[in-house]
């Protein structure tokens, strides 16, 4: 990785459990990389039961969320929830949900949280909030 992907990636700490595979105690790895946790746009704290946690802050996350289904007699990890969350050209950022299903067509944007740009009066609302569905 070059630098400026060092920089673009601000890490926190992943702690593994001894839960997780491979693992025969608990032990908390530190991923710093020179950035400070708190200066990212967004910040991401994932706690996932016997596997772990991650707390991070970056300036756009992608989390993709698979469960296990039974379909046509197998089962299966299926992609039912993804949140994306990005800096829009104006400056504002937005957070969108979307939802997957195997009997659907096409994935379901359930919502899209928006905050203002910094250019924007401080009388406009800090967030917006659309949960009108959406396919995409």
């Amino acid at each position: 990785m070059n630098d400026d992907g060092m920089r673009k990636l601000e890490a926190g700490s992943i702690k593994l459990t001894s839960g997780y595979p491979d693992n025969k105690t608990d032990e908390e790895i530190t991923l710093n990389l020179g950035a400070n946790r708190h200066c990212g746009k967004f910040e991401v704290r994932c706690h996932a039961g016997n596997a772990g946690h991650l707390d991070v802050a970056s300036d756009s996350v992608s989390v993709r969320v698979r469960q296990r289904i039974h379909r046509e007699g197998k089962e299966e990890l299926w992609g039912s929830l993804l949140v994306e969350c990005k800096e829009q050209e104006d400056g504002s950022l937005v957070v969108e949900v979307v939802v997957f299903h195997p009997d659907w067509d096409e994935p379901v944007r359930i919502a899209s949280i928006q905050s203002r740009s910094c250019d924007l009066s401080p009388a406009t609302a800090a967030l917006r909030c659309d949960l009108e569905h959406k396919q995409l």
